[in-house]
């Protein structure tokens, strides 16, 4: 698809190329990136995270926190409390911290893999082989099958944070990770998010058993080791090939349930021994 967002400082896909660029207003289509300046390329390859040295404590050790990673100026924040829940779990709240609403869900999730694009919560329906998108203002919800993967019996994807599907937004849109139920490997699939439907699929051939943790940005998917502690290995969707990358997530021990990346804004949400926070991406320059 020839659509991508951006913000006034951060990254553009131009022609299978990813760069850096400053513009001075959102751009939404190719046709618009005479409005967007280049000055320098990326290869797209993370050099290291810099985390707030001021988490926010949480009451639970599971759980996912998200802003739409669609909006530049997003003005509140959407909390799926632990790895299992239906309407009572799902809170929103303004950015001073106040609760506006509960959302209704017709099915319970699983996991920490969530993510909210566009005005909709993306979940994986617990204890089945269906992913959902919930639409949060209208409440409609769709739904995409997913046969031959893993979803249940604890045969999970991310053992660490319960997880089986894992959703992630990078600069070119919405993708799904998930698990093959026929051997080990990672797999990823690129998502429509208008039909709600399967584009590609990628085999990355990397065992689950080794992988902490994954999100993607910019077209790389980047895994941590079993105890979520260093990113040790990074593959690249659109060249269907390994990268060579390594940098620190974090120094101590405990669950780290979600990692997830925010195009719109370079940065990482976690949640991380019960607690949330933010980590800014650096990127290597070429």
């Amino acid at each position: 698809q020839n659509s991508f967002q951006w913000s006034t400082t951060g990254i553009c896909w131009v022609g299978g190329s990813y760069y850096g660029y400053a513009a001075d207003k959102f751009a939404a289509t190719f046709t618009e990136i005479q409005k967007c300046v280049c000055f320098f390329c990326l290869e797209c390859i993370i050099k290291s995270i810099k985390c707030s040295e001021k988490p926010t404590e949480m009451e639970s050790t599971y759980g996912a926190w998200m802003s739409d990673a669609s909006q530049l100026d997003e003005d509140r924040y959407w909390l799926a409390d632990h790895f299992s829940g239906d309407l009572h779990n799902i809170h929103e709240f303004s950015l001073h911290n106040r609760l506006l609403r509960y959302h209704n869900l017709s099915t319970f999730y699983q996991g920490c893999g969530h993510v909210v694009y566009k005005g909709s919560f993306y979940y994986h329906n617990g204890g089945k082989n269906r992913l959902i998108k919930f639409g949060l203002k209208k409440k409609i919800t769709q739904i995409l099958t997913m046969p031959d993967t893993r979803y249940h019996n604890l045969n999970y994807l991310f053992r660490n944070s319960k997880t089986y599907f894992k959703f992630a937004v990078d600069e070119s849109g919405l993708w799904v990770i998930f698990a093959s139920n026929a051997d080990d490997s990672t797999l990823v699939a690129k998502l429509n998010d208008d039909t709600f439907s399967i584009e590609s699929v990628i085999n990355t051939n990397y065992p689950t058993a080794k992988a902490g943790n994954a999100f993607i940005v910019c077209g790389v998917l980047y895994f941590t080791d079993d105890k979520d502690r260093r990113v040790t290995y990074a593959y690249d969707l659109k060249k269907e090939s390994p990268v060579d990358a390594g940098f620190d997530i974090r120094s101590g021990n405990g669950i780290l349930a979600m990692l997830s990346y925010y195009p719109n804004k370079k940065l990482l949400y976690v949640w991380d021994n019960k607690s949330v926070n933010t980590c800014r991406v650096k990127f290597k320059k070429t």
